[in-house]
């Protein structure tokens, strides 16, 4: 890794880093080792300093804590010697104010007794005196003076009658603790001596008293303030930024040489509250002075417990990247406090920093009279090297006629290297000359194949566009004529005056029109595909129905081939979701009908299931989860199909071109099916659901096609429920008369509405282009106008606009009745101001509710079938089966059969909600029967039965 990385050094720097490392590191090393020494000198300076200031502090400390015990130590001599009265408060107050006089380094000096007494006098800086007096055989009040330094002048202060001296603080009293301590004990307390707004903690040393018959008499009190104490230690010289400060091994803060009060001094409203030492005391990580602050939070951090320090030990840290040097110090005594000095390093490294400024200026001046050698060496060997370079890059980038030649007068191995080199580039300048020839000519070559490449690419992508334009509108020219042929086709077969031979024409061309319909749709599809154009309409629907649905629609295809068609569907697959409901029919119907149509024995299973056992698919990642968890988290649920066939089976050859259009497998072209769209539909619709299709295959064996879909779960609320609705009988009574204008340029076309509306009793007129229409519409102010889009002299588009822009025509109800099916067709048809739209070929059902959404129109209806279905007079499938026989079918009249079964080929849920009201005079058990298959969408069942029964009437 290393020898590859100084190959790619330059020489010139090769040369020139010798000389300048050697001076670097000669004298760097020197500025190292001379900076590491001072740096060491100046921590054995800070620790003699910081011992130095400790055994300072500790002396004072301990001479003036001494002083406080003496006082004490004097006073309960006296008790004991009955030289002083702890009775006489007076004289106790003239004996205080002398004390305070002489030991001007003691705060307070006081005195409580048996009976509830207390007297206590404090230096109040300059000369003043505050007198604090309780005499509890004459006046519960607790009285607070302020007098000179004599004691005279007394100044009430104020009267306080909450004050007990046996029991202050409140719940932890110094005296009872005094009282058990007989030699005297130390504590923190809380002094009101200045008033209750400006509470100080100082440092007491209480002494029982006892008299000469060793009997108890009270406490004698001697006290310091803790910021007495800081202000020695700011007396202090700790460096320039160095500071010293007090500490409990809890790290509450005693004193500080920063002057910062050790206390919170905010006065309380409650007195226990006020007088409570514990909730005043600060730790010295709270401290305001950062450095305090850091100092301790170190102190803390490190392994070793200051609970048990009893040796001096120095430690460092950073911070603010500087370095500090401290050093703890245990204080010998009653008193168990700690000492810590800390001191900035740079207070004694100021002369160091200097020596090594001048080190770092010595080594750049060296550095650069190294570099300016080392340049001029490397120059004298560098240069005739990159005359060549520069000769080398010339030639490698073809710039041949530019001079080549390298002029290097020297006798040396360069100037050898430059006569083989001006030598070689001759050479090349010819070779290249040759080359550049053959190369041009093939460039030419290229260029001309480009070309054709181009134009071949423009002709396809042409002839792609065209062909896409020219299906579109085949399939808007055939769906004009389909919807004559279907509309009047269900119109004939209404008739009930046809003959038997008459009505089986009709339900042919009926079934032939669906079928050229179904081709129509299927290879506007796939143009569509092609295109790009092909979007998702995600919808809520009940799978569970859609499935059993499809299943029931090819159950008779099956057994009437003798094939067995399975369906299992796993527990965890939920019944309501939201994708495309129409794509997913398709897709099933496709796979299903292939199988069907290619098994000979055995049978066909359909499983759905979810993938993978129920998994989540979210940001790519898979993770288990509940239906219910689902429905919270609102992501996708993939959902897996099958369907297995025991059929013909496909050649592994076969495979690849599947699913390509007008594809056909050899069994399809044997048996002379198909238009091969199905399969390349299937997948491009699966690919937008957000899955994909895949095939297993055996010849002779069978078929298995597996695909999987992106589906959340549907809302259950949002899927209308299903009421299938019997036969029009006319108009609901008291309605207006409606004006309905047909406009369309097809005679038959406008013929087939009027067929339809004619019998309802509404004001028909007819329009054969926009102009006419507009005329119409002037004159007549229809209700309602039956639009069509495409027509000549004035197209629905401009009719609509001009109608729509006017005050009187926004009232006018527009219907566009196109042959395009287009998803971007619907969008401009709303924009130009039509008020819904119908898809060529219409369904009768679709005039008749359109009519009702947008004008109101009310009808009378046969009665609703699932009354019928709700009388439960069949009550198990074998009963069904017992009275859905082709026997009691086949004697019902025969255009009674005829009209049922072109009702349920094209799954006209009022039609044949209709006859069967008729069967039900002639056969009431047969009726239900049929209810029952009706009410579950099983319309190719019903008309399989008729058509059993047909044969059986021929035969």
């Amino acid at each position: 890794m290393i020898a590859p990385k100084l190959h790619q050094i330059p020489l010139r720097q090769v040369l020139i880093l010798p000389f300048v490392l050697q001076i670097v590191v000669v004298v760097g090393l020197v500025g190292y080792l001379s900076y590491r020494s001072g740096q060491q000198a100046v921590t054995d300076l800070a620790n003699q300093l910081m011992e130095e200031i400790g055994d300072r502090v500790e002396e004072n400390l301990d001479s003036y804590f001494t002083l406080i015990k003496s006082v004490n130590k004097n006073n309960a001599a006296l008790v004991q010697q009955n030289l002083l009265d702890i009775y006489d408060l007076q004289r106790l107050q003239n004996y205080f104010t002398q004390e305070n006089q002489i030991f001007t380094a003691v705060s307070i000096i006081a005195l409580a007794n048996e009976e509830g007494d207390f007297i206590s006098v404090e230096q109040l800086p300059p000369d003043n005196l505050v007198i604090r007096k309780l005499d509890a055989s004459l006046d519960p009040g607790f009285y607070r003076y302020f007098a000179n330094e004599k004691g005279e002048n007394l100044e009430l202060q104020d009267i306080r009658t909450d004050y007990d001296p046996h029991n202050d603080p409140p719940g932890n009293p110094w005296y009872g603790a005094a009282r058990n301590a007989k030699q005297g004990n130390w504590s923190l307390v809380v002094s009101l001596a200045k008033g209750k707004n400006q509470p100080e903690i100082h440092v007491v040393h209480t002494l029982p008293l006892y008299d000469a018959n060793k009997q108890f008499q009270g406490v004698s009190v001697a006290t310091s303030a803790l910021i007495e104490t800081g202000q020695f230690l700011a007396t202090l010289n700790v460096g320039t930024n160095g500071q010293v400060f007090l500490i409990e091994p809890n790290g509450f803060l005693i004193a500080t040489s920063t002057e910062e009060v050790p206390f919170e001094p905010q006065p309380r409203s409650e007195l226990a509250e006020n007088v409570d030492v514990q909730h005043r005391r600060l730790s010295a990580t709270q401290s305001q002075n950062e450095i305090t602050r850091a100092t301790t939070e170190y102190l803390f951090n490190t392994e070793h417990s200051l609970t048990n320090t009893t040796q001096p030990e120095a430690f460092e840290f950073r911070f603010n990247s500087e370095r500090y040097l401290g050093q703890v110090i245990p204080l010998q005594g009653e008193l168990n406090w700690l000492m810590v000095t800390v001191v900035p390093e740079s207070d004694f490294m100021a002369e160091i920093y200097a020596n090594t400024r001048i080190t770092i200026v010595l080594c750049v001046l060296a550095l650069l009279a190294a570099i300016i050698l080392g340049v001029f060496t490397a120059g004298w060997i560098t240069q005739p090297i990159l005359k060549l370079n520069q000769a080398a890059k010339s030639l490698r980038e073809g710039q041949w006629e530019q001079e080549t030649e390298v002029e290097i007068d020297r006798q040396d191995e360069l100037g050898e290297l430059a006569e083989s080199f001006n030598s070689m580039a001759i050479q090349l300048k010819a070779s290249f000359a040759t080359l550049e020839q053959r190369v041009a000519e093939r460039t030419v070559e290229l260029t001309e194949s480009n070309q054709q490449l181009a134009v071949a690419k423009e002709k396809a992508e042409v002839a792609n566009q065209a062909k896409s334009t020219f299906i579109a509108n085949m399939s808007h020219e055939l769906r004009s004529p389909l919807n004559a042929i279907l509309g009047f086709s269900q119109l004939l077969n209404r008739s009930s005056d046809l003959t038997h031979e008459h009505r089986d024409s009709i339900r042919i061309i009926n079934q032939s029109g669906e079928h050229l319909l179904t081709l129509i749709n299927n290879v506007l599809d796939l143009s569509k595909i092609e295109a790009g154009r092909t979007t998702l309409n995600s919808e809520n629907f009940d799978l569970w129905n859609l499935l059993d649905q499809t299943v029931d629609m090819f159950h008779l295809r099956a057994e009437s081939q003798g094939l067995q068609l399975l369906f299992e569907r796993a527990p965890d697959v939920p019944r309501y979701i939201c994708t495309d409901l129409l794509k997913l029919r398709q897709i099933l119907i496709n796979l299903l009908n292939n199988a069907i149509k290619f098994t000979k024995k055995g049978g066909v299973t359909l499983r759905v299931g979810i993938a993978n056992s129920q998994w989540l698919i979210a940001n790519g990642k898979e993770q288990a989860i509940s239906n219910e968890q689902l429905a919270i988290s609102n992501q996708l649920l993939a959902i897996s199909f099958k369907v297995e066939d025991t059929g013909s089976g496909i050649a592994e050859e076969e495979l690849k071109q599947l699913f390509q259009a007008f594809s056909q497998t050899q069994t399809g072209k044997n048996a002379q099916e198909g238009t091969g769209l199905g399969l390349a539909i299937s997948r491009n619709f699966v690919r937008l659901m957000g899955g994909e299709i895949t095939v297993k295959s055996q010849v002779g064996v069978g078929s298995s096609f597996t695909f999987e879909i992106q589906a959340s779960l549907g809302d259950a609320t949002m899927i209308p429920p299903q009421k299938p609705r019997s036969n029009i009988l006319a108009l609901a009574p008291n309605q207006p008369c409606y004006r309905i204008l047909i406009v369309d340029d097809k005679a038959t076309n406008r013929q087939l509405l009027v067929k339809l509306l004619s019998p309802f009793k509404f004001g028909l007129q007819e329009a054969s282009n926009g102009q006419e229409a507009i005329a119409i519409w002037q004159e007549w102010e229809p209700h309602l106008i039956f639009m069509d889009m495409r027509m000549p002299v004035m197209d629905g588009y401009e009719t609509t606009k001009q109608i729509k822009s006017t005050t009187r025509g926004k009232t006018t109800v527009v219907i566009a009745v196109t042959a395009s099916i287009l998803e971007e067709q619907k969008a401009i048809l709303l924009s130009v101001g039509c008020d819904d739209f119908i898809h060529k070929p219409f369904q009768e059902k679709d005039i008749f509710e359109t009519m009702n959404r947008h004008l109101g129109v009310h009808y009378l209806y046969a009665d609703d079938s699932n009354k019928i279905y709700q009388r439960k007079k069949i009550t198990s499938p074998e009963q069904m089966l017992a009275v859905l026989t082709p026997a009691n079918l086949a004697v019902l009249p025969r255009d009674l059969l005829y009209n049922l079964e072109a009702a349920a080929i094209r799954s006209k849920m009022t039609q044949v909600n209709s006859l069967i009201e008729e069967i039900r005079i002639l056969n009431a058990s047969l009726a239900d029967a049929l209810a029952i298959l009706a009410h579950s969408f099983k319309y190719n069942l019903i008309a399989t039965l008729i058509q059993q029964a047909t044969r059986c009437n021929e035969q």
